[in-house]
């Protein structure tokens, strides 16, 4: 292997890191998240709370679904190097 796939290999582990790391975090914050809530007006915060948990939860999945797709591209790119390097070996 050449300096190239050894870069490209360190990102996409670093890449694959990050992505867990995101993932588990949403997975904590929806635990926090109550599906169907029923209060009254002195339960109000609750009801702020509960928005905030959601609107973390979207902004968070935008981004996995970024690295999702950089992790998918950069392993095509990966696979592709290769076979093109083995194929010079033939």
């Amino acid at each position: 292997m050449n300096g190239t796939f050894t870069s490209l290999l360190v990102v996409e582990v670093a890449i694959t890191a990050i992505f867990i790391a995101m993932w588990l975090w949403r997975s904590f914050l929806d635990m926090k998240e109550d599906d169907h809530l029923m209060l009254d007006q002195a339960e109000a915060h609750l009801q702020r709370e509960q928005a905030g948990i959601r609107s973390r939860v979207d902004t968070l999945s935008r981004y996995i679904k970024v690295a999702g797709a950089a992790w998918g591209l950069l392993a095509v790119a990966i696979v592709a190097g290769w076979v093109v390097s083995e194929l010079k070996l033939i």
